[in-house]
């Protein structure tokens, strides 16, 4: 008789329908006993099935299981605390665990036999740019004209996604989401229509009154990622007077609805060591009831870029220590995405396979969220529609396909011990060179005067020498821990 995990594992790797995959993890999570056989058996099956599909050095695979195991033990400790929503149970087992990160391994292998390669596992849309705050710094504020994407448009992208890439897992950014109204449509109607994916959406969190949170349990295919930028004086500064106090009323409303929640943070050379001390993570994780963390190092694009912001090298090479230890020691879920690179299996930029892509407010398609370029021809939504194309016809366009090739020969179709240091995975932040010389090739185009800016702080040098600083950390550690195996 085939162990629980080599029956996951053979879901992965063979598909099998939605209501196999609903009846084992409805039955295995009604009891704790259960629960947790069911929970390590998702974890053993998922690091065997790393070990097929991947070569990769070895502490490599073992970091990406304990991000996994991580979120999975996340999810665990959701369930045993009994203040998540009977909806948002429902939509966690079936959705996240069945469809996202069982179910969908196998569905996108369709796609690649089609063409060529493997499609992204989600997408980032920010269906608008307006925003009730006003914080300082912020890359889509005053410096753009007023844009919400068009709601047809906007749920053709998700059904298409879902259909093409057998994608059920979408991010939602801004502007601030809960702002978002097209002809009366709100975001609770995407929610509603498309109750068979899963949404995560970054928000200021000052919108979430008492009865959106009653809304989004009811729902249950949907957390929210507050923004916070440290504790009250921190978060004031940036976001005004008395949004701390209101984020943390919300907070509150949102365990007590039982909707799961996490927080985003943007560490920069000022904030760097007080987002990832004790202090910080015991407030939001055990007092608050953080469910994860995603941490987005600062970038110097968008409004007033400023190389200067940026962590150091040593900021950076502490965080990277410090992150690890959480995900292992504490079994926290907290990704970096450009400390996380061994767990994300590099850059997830460019629509490869298992990344995404990012969708903007005007019909935008740029490569990342941090990528501020587009390509000439294919870099609109709207266009390609109008030209009676898909969004697969996007992420072929030639700046998409350059970031791919890049991947590939940076580490994916490398051997184990050739592979690319995956502690400095980023195209644009870690490899600035490297992704001139793409602009350059595809004559892409950046999209606003940020973007602009930040070609010229690779033409003056600045980052090509934060590059070659940091490398200096960690090419040493890439070689000695994770290459000698």
């Amino acid at each position: 008789m085939l162990k629980l995990e080599d029956k996951i594992l053979s879901i992965m790797e063979k598909g099998s329908s939605q209501r196999v995959i609903s009846k084992i993890l409805n039955t295995s999570l009604r009891n704790t006993i259960a629960r947790r056989a069911l929970i390590n058996a998702i974890e053993k099956a998922t690091y065997k099935m790393s070990l097929k599909t991947y070569e990769r050095p070895k502490k490599v695979l073992e970091e990406r299981y304990y991000m996994g195991r991580a979120l999975l033990h996340s999810i665990e400790r959701l369930f045993e605390t009994d203040s998540i929503s009977p909806n948002c149970v429902k939509a966690l087992t079936n959705i996240f665990l069945g469809k996202v990160f069982i179910q969908g391994i196998y569905i996108r292998r369709t796609f690649e036999e089609k063409h060529g390669f493997r499609p992204p596992c989600f997408v980032t849309i920010s269906p608008t740019n307006i925003c009730n705050l006003r914080c300082k710094g912020c890359y889509a504020g005053e410096i753009y004209e007023k844009h919400t994407l068009k709601f047809e448009i906007f749920d053709r992208i998700i059904k298409e996604i879902k259909e093409e890439f057998g994608a059920y897992f979408f991010v939602i950014s801004g502007g601030e989401p809960f702002m978002y109204k097209d002809n009366g449509k709100t975001l609770f109607d995407i929610l509603e229509k498309h109750n068979d994916a899963y949404f995560m959406a970054y928000t200021n969190g000052t919108m979430i009154k008492k009865d959106v949170a009653k809304k989004l349990a009811e729902l249950g295919n949907f957390t929210p990622a507050i923004s916070v930028e440290g504790f009250e004086s921190d978060t004031d500064e940036r976001r005004g007077n008395g949004v701390f106090r209101r984020i943390m009323e919300v907070m509150d409303d949102l365990r007590e609805e039982g909707v799961p929640f996490g927080i985003s943070v943007t560490p920069t050379k000022y904030n760097a060591d007080l987002l990832l001390s004790d202090e910080f993570i015991d407030f939001y994780f055990e007092k608050k009831g953080a469910f994860y963390g995603w941490y987005f190092q600062y970038m110097p694009i968008g409004r007033n870029p400023s190389v200067e912001l940026m962590v150091t090298p040593e900021q950076r090479y502490k965080m990277l220590k410090r992150i690890w230890q959480l995900v292992i020691e504490k079994k926290i879920f907290i990704a970096d995405f450009w400390n996380s690179g061994t767990a994300s299996d590099g850059c997830m930029a460019g629509a490869r396979g298992g990344g995404y892509f990012y969708i903007l407010w005007d019909g935008t398609i740029t490569p990342c969220v941090f990528i501020p370029f587009k390509d000439k021809n294919l870099g609109n939504i709207y266009k390609i529609y109008q030209e009676g194309k898909t969004i697969t016809d996007a992420i072929k366009s030639p700046l998409f396909e350059k970031i791919r090739e890049w991947q590939n020969n940076y580490w994916i179709k490398r051997n184990k011990n050739e592979c690319g240091n995956l502690l400095t995975p980023c195209i644009i932040r870690d490899n600035s060179l490297d992704f001139y010389k793409i602009v350059k090739e595809t004559d892409a185009q950046p999209i606003d005067e940020g973007a602009v800016e930040y070609l010229k702080f690779i033409e003056e040098g600045k980052m090509p020498e934060y590059n070659r600083k940091y490398r200096e950390l960690v090419d040493p550690v890439w070689q000695e821990e994770y290459l000698k195996e």
